[in-house]
């Protein structure tokens, strides 16, 4: 596939010019007051929407979208909290869960107590409880007659790497049978092809590399 010059950069050096990097750029239309307009109209849509809202476990505070209950309204909120791969095998789900609420709590959150709200323990690295949380936010829309479902997070939450491993769930789902594709119809993996898979969202460890 052909990517752009930054695109390039960033999966080959880790590198990528400031000018084009929000956060530390002057362009206007890179701003963080562009990014929030950009996300003003989830709350406005007549018809509603679901709201997976990504946090990092181990940066949980600096995590937090503090616009979160502006930015959803009244809609249906599903809190993903990343990087659960890396938690003690001790911690049960539930547990993780009901801490993730409290400290939502104490940092005055208040849009997951909306019709449908729910946390979710996931990895966005090991696919752990993707599906689950897919499930859960396929639910709420079908039955709000089939709306939109956005995903937002801070810088470096793990969005792209998140919506990757939709996309990949999505290519490996029949939907005619509605399961898993069987092992031979899936395509063959080949070292050092996984970033070029068609549709893949370019990712790096650099806060501010998606664009939109």
């Amino acid at each position: 596939d052909v990517i752009c010059q930054r695109c390039h950069n960033l999966q080959f050096s880790g590198t990528v010019a400031e000018e084009l990097r929000p956060g530390w750029t002057q362009e206007p239309q890179l701003s963080q007051e562009a990014f929030l307009n950009m996300l003003q109209p989830i709350r406005n849509k007549p018809e509603g929407a679901v709201v997976i809202a990504l946090i990092d476990l181990f940066d949980f505070s600096g995590s937090v979208l503090s616009q979160l209950d502006e930015i959803a309204g009244t809609n249906p909120v599903i809190i993903a909290a990343n990087k659960a791969d890396l938690l003690p095998s001790e911690l049960t789900q539930l547990r993780g869960e009901n801490w993730v609420r409290r400290e939502l709590e104490y940092l005055g959150i208040q849009s997951l107590a909306n019709v449908g709200g729910a946390v979710r323990l996931i990895s966005c690295k090991t696919g752990f409880g993707v599906t689950s949380m897919i499930a859960k936010a396929r639910e709420l829309a079908e039955k709000m007659g089939g709306v939109d479902v956005y995903v937002v997070g801070a810088a470096n939450a793990g969005k792209s790497t998140l919506m990757n491993r939709i996309l990949e769930k999505s290519a490996n789902y029949d939907k005619n049978t509605k399961k898993p594709k069987v092992k031979k119809d899936m395509p063959k993996k080949r070292a050092g092809n996984a970033n070029q898979r068609r549709g893949k969202i370019t990712t790096s460890p650099l806060p501010g590399t998606t664009l939109k």
